[in-house]
């Protein structure tokens, strides 16, 4: 396979116009349903990361990122709140929502990243590949939903891809400015996520020039900051009380540098789905492949290293890849491959124009749904507005979304009995066999006052099952379509817990 003849204009500097257009269109297309909850694709993550920045808009402290889930503090050290505290800024400065600045802040993210990434394919492809690896960049699926989630990953990869790309232009052509801001975007981007360190090796193998130990030592320069966070994360895991939450989290994820989700069919399973049709639809990483394998000229050998160190990061990290936004590492290379495989079927233009139709026509379905609010959450607003109203301050067992969405504290609804005692050990207590109702009664007698859940239309088995085991054993007051509250004790006059002595029950309930 040959590529076409336009493929010779080479250097960042033309195509600007064009760049220009893609990267609004980029951003705007994620702005869109700005104000929806944060609990499409993955609300473990998006709900944590927005209630750290909602505490640090409170002036909780940039070493002090918290969680309004008991028990407190409830310190999230898995990565220092640079996103967060960039939400913060945008949303003062914008005067939007906080779940609407964490969005933009996302779409940023994607906007320099594509740029980052044009610089980079145009002085190796020729500008034509690079504004059609823009493209389809930010055309992918994990691009549209997790450009526009409210996590850290977006942005660590435009602060990654960025980097690369001052680094690029510092070895060509030199420049203190080059370099400074190279060093700052790639060592946030690590710091952002430290399990992005893969992008250090296309970094000294391929980028960098001169003698190896410069190269090293501006590696490890671009590690400081992860570095010193990690440290001072040990230091208050070691010296302070508090929630278990950092301390499991980080146990979990030695456990996962033990490569033994490898012998699994299940995350085989999960590769499939994500690779082939969620993340990059089933034409995208064939084409890939064909444009990084069989086009002429061979490629910039920084996409083989690229692709090779992201996806032996992400077999190292075989057990997270139920996570499908870990398959954002590859999309900046995958986007290049597909770019090169389409310039080379420029005479074909059948060929080629079907193939574009139908990377759009599989990237809709595959992304469309980040658009729409899972059904499982059709009602939160309402029933926050309700525990708002119900509820006071007083603790409360709900999902943390719905702990989120009313500006509650409480403690966080598990639905399994795996997940319960999970939670349950995050007090340092053992729950036994118990499940779901035993981690609400845990939490009773350590001063939750109220049980509130969504209730969706067609609620999963597990919830169903709970709903009725509450309903059976504490004093409902709000029983009506769209939130289940219940109420666990009132407190005596020495604030001690008391079973209610009698019920007060909403006139609307109907179950």
């Amino acid at each position: 396979m040959q590529p076409s003849a336009t493929i010779g204009d080479r250097g960042p500097g033309r195509g600007g116009v064009a760049l220009g257009m893609l990267l609004v269109v980029a951003f705007l297309t994620r702005l869109i349903g700005i104000d929806q909850p944060i609990v499409e694709n993955y609300v473990g993550r998006q709900v944590p990361t927005a209630m750290v920045a909602r505490n640090l808009e409170r002036g909780s402290g940039f070493l002090n990122p918290l969680l309004d889930v008991a028990p407190f503090p409830n310190r999230f050290l898995v990565e220092p709140p640079i996103y967060a505290q960039s939400v913060v800024a945008v949303r003062w400065a914008s005067g939007l929502s906080l779940e609407a600045a964490g969005r933009a802040v996302s779409a940023f993210g994607i906007v320099i990243a594509a740029w980052g990434l044009f610089g980079l394919a145009a002085r190796r492809e020729g500008v034509s590949v690079a504004l059609g690896s823009v493209a389809l960049f930010i055309a992918t699926p994990i691009t549209l939903r997790y450009g526009r989630s409210f996590q850290p990953d977006a942005l660590m990869l435009g602060c990654l891809v960025a980097g690369l790309r001052w680094f690029d232009e510092y070895a060509e052509s030199g420049g203190a400015g080059r370099l400074s801001a190279a060093i700052a975007l790639v060592a946030a981007g690590l710091a952002l996520k430290v399990v992005s360190v893969y992008v250090l090796v296309p970094l000294i193998a391929v980028i960098l020039n001169g003698r190896i130990r410069k190269r090293l030592a501006l590696a490890f320069l671009v590690l400081v900051p992860s570095i010193l966070w990690y440290c001072y994360a040990a230091w208050v895991l070691a010296t302070e009380g508090g929630s278990r939450a950092s301390a499991d989290n980080g146990g979990l994820w030695l456990s996962v540098l033990v490569p033994v989700a490898l012998l699994k069919w299940e995350t085989y399973r999960h590769v499939g789905r994500f690779l082939l049709v969620r993340a990059f639809t089933p034409l995208g990483p064939p084409l890939a492949l064909a444009g990084l394998l069989l086009v002429r000229p061979k490629p910039d050998r920084l996409w083989t290293v690229w692709g090779v160190s992201a996806f032996l990061a992400m077999a190292a990290l075989a057990g997270k890849l139920h996570h499908e936004y870990y398959w954002l590492s590859i999309s900046p290379v995958l986007a290049v491959g597909i770019a090169r495989a389409l310039a080379a079927l420029s005479r074909h233009r059948v060929i080629k124009g079907g193939l574009v139709a139908g990377l759009v026509a599989l990237a809709v379905p595959c992304s469309v749904s980040t658009w729409r609010t899972p059904a499982e959450w059709a009602t939160l607003r309402v029933a926050a507005r309700e525990v708002e109203r119900t509820c006071g301050e007083r603790w409360i067992v709900a999902p943390e979304a719905l702990l989120f969405e009313s500006g509650r504290k409480g403690c966080r609804l598990e639905l399994t009995s795996k997940a319960a005692r999970r939670a349950a050990g995050e007090w340092g207590m053992d729950l036994g066999a118990g499940g779901p109702l035993a981690l609400i009664e845990f939490y009773r007698l350590r001063g939750a006052a109220y049980f509130a859940d969504v209730c969706p239309d067609d609620p999963s088995p597990e919830r169903l099952a709970l709903h009725r085991a509450v309903r059976d054993r504490y004093n409902v007051v709000l029983d009506r379509p769209g939130v289940l509250i219940a109420e666990l004790f009132d407190l005596d006059p020495a604030g001690l817990p008391t079973w209610p002595q009698k019920a007060r029950r909403d006139s609307t309930i109907g179950r």
